[in-house]
């Protein structure tokens, strides 16, 4: 792993589930990693170390594909040192060399040690701080910020959070089939893939049908002609309910006898668009 580089990935909602739940839901995100990194012919090794966080190994390159994971809510290049405070303090000072402006030090422990959280902020603080007379301390919006994150005998320091998309692990709620033709066809699959449902792509030649093989590797992909011709399919048996991309504007009932799914229903436009905005956010951190 030498040639590699170290990332912790943060998972937020399953890490509120029952611990045989969580186990689960934590390997399908690794294995969803996984299948993400090999569809781009990208190599990556990852590691369970403690609840809310998995460690990978990756390129910086790919390191983009994080962002498409479902069920990541953030992700940071990191570096890993000791737990003492003197390599903490050497960190420190790699940091503060050469800056100017602003900076706050953000410390989080798991483990029994000598010091407390605000015990590293306070003296790796001081050191940065001592060094660097054009930084000044601001707690409230900084310029930048020197991140440790302490997990027993070792510590991890990174400058980066870099965001994800959230929610739960794809497919850990089973499948649903999804008629896919406009944006909104298109939020509401995306949604629906947030909250741990693996899509049949129902879809007449649709570039946001393609637009939705950025989130998932092993698109089920099925062209129809229009929406009718979706209904009269017969779906696959493990095929839970149908999503819709309809608002309170444009409802009305399919007929069909399938739990139909309607996630933008309660949303306005601009809630639409504010979803719309931060998928291509997430995109966007590939390098092309």
């Amino acid at each position: 792993m030498n040639d590699l580089d170290l990332f912790l990935l943060r998972y937020g909602e399953i890490g509120t589930k029952s611990p045989r739940i969580r186990k689960h839901f934590e390997d399908i995100l690794i294995q969803n990693v996984e299948r993400t990194f090999l569809s781009k012919e990208k190599e990556v090794i990852l590691e369970k170390r403690g609840r809310g966080r998995i460690f990978a190994y990756a390129k910086k390159e790919s390191s983009y594909l994080f962002s498409r994971i479902f069920g990541l809510v953030s992700y940071s290049p990191a570096k890993e040192v000791g737990a003492d405070l003197a390599d903490l303090k050497k960190e420190g000072r790699k940091f503060g060399k050469g800056k100017s402006g602003s900076f706050a030090v953000r410390a989080r422990r798991v483990g029994d040690h000598d010091y407390t959280s605000q015990d590293i902020e306070s003296r790796v603080g001081e050191v940065i701080l001592n060094e660097n007379p054009d930084l000044e301390v601001d707690l409230d919006d900084p310029d930048e910020e020197f991140y440790v994150e302490i997990r027993h005998s070792r510590s991890y320091v990174f400058t980066e959070i870099e965001e994800g998309p959230g929610g739960l692990p794809l497919s850990c709620q089973g499948k649903v089939a999804t008629y896919v033709e406009t944006k909104k066809d298109f939020i509401a699959t995306w949604l629906m893939m947030k909250r741990g449902a693996r899509p049949y792509v129902y879809h007449p030649g649709s570039k946001w049908a393609e637009k939705l093989e950025r989130w998932d590797p092993n698109l089920k992909k099925i062209e129809v002609e229009n929406m009718e011709d979706m209904l009269s399919q017969n779906f696959p048996d493990q095929i839970k309910g149908i999503v819709l991309g309809q608002t309170l504007d444009n409802y009305y009932d399919i007929g069909k006898e399938y739990l139909e799914l309607r996630p933008l229903i309660g949303l306005t436009e601009n809630m639409v668009e504010q979803i719309y905005t931060k998928v291509n956010r997430l995109e966007s951190k590939e390098k092309i």
